[in-house]
């Protein structure tokens, strides 16, 4: 069975344990396990001399699961321990946040109108992006007053060139 796949259980059994094997044996993420050990909840692992590779032996890998049972870390600070999220992730960004985000992706309204006029030439799925990299190739100094059968023209023609 490979390392990957072995159960908690059998990690608490072993005698030496990687910095991977203790966090999955503690049932935290490596990132987790890492900034608690930082933050000095759990102890500092040894390291080989050879390889400089941090690892935990018996005696530290059962003061990290005393650890986690008794919720009372190794600098002496209370440290709580939520279950591991299941299920679809959440958003993190504020509501603020969402909102500059919703606003940035307003599409210039000729953006909008080469879409559609590209569309019906047989362009499929022409994205904004794709439409103002288009515009912005075949005139870099802006498009002027130029007309929107030349701009459909131009930007039809690069497109097909391009794909």
């Amino acid at each position: 069975m490979s390392a990957r796949f072995t159960d908690s259980r059998s990690l608490q059994q072993r005698s030496v344990l990687t910095m991977t094997d203790m966090a999955r044996a503690l049932n935290l993420s490596r990132s987790r396990f890492y900034a608690l050990v930082e933050s000095g909840v759990f102890p500092m692992p040894l390291y080989l001399v050879k390889s400089k590779r941090p690892f935990y032996d018996a005696r530290l890998r059962d003061e990290c699961l005393e650890i986690r049972r008794t919720g009372l870390g190794a600098n002496g600070e209370p440290v709580f321990f939520y279950p591991k999220r299941v299920g679809v992730s959440v958003s993190r960004s504020s509501s603020s946040a969402r909102k500059k985000k919703a606003a940035r992706q307003v599409v210039n309204p000729i953006v909008e109108r080469l879409i559609d006029l590209l569309k019906g030439l047989g362009i499929d799925n022409p994205t904004p992006n794709a439409v103002s990299d288009a515009l912005s190739d075949c005139y870099p100094d802006g498009i002027g007053e130029r007309g929107e059968g030349d701009l459909v023209a131009e930007v039809f023609r690069h497109m097909r060139a391009v794909e």
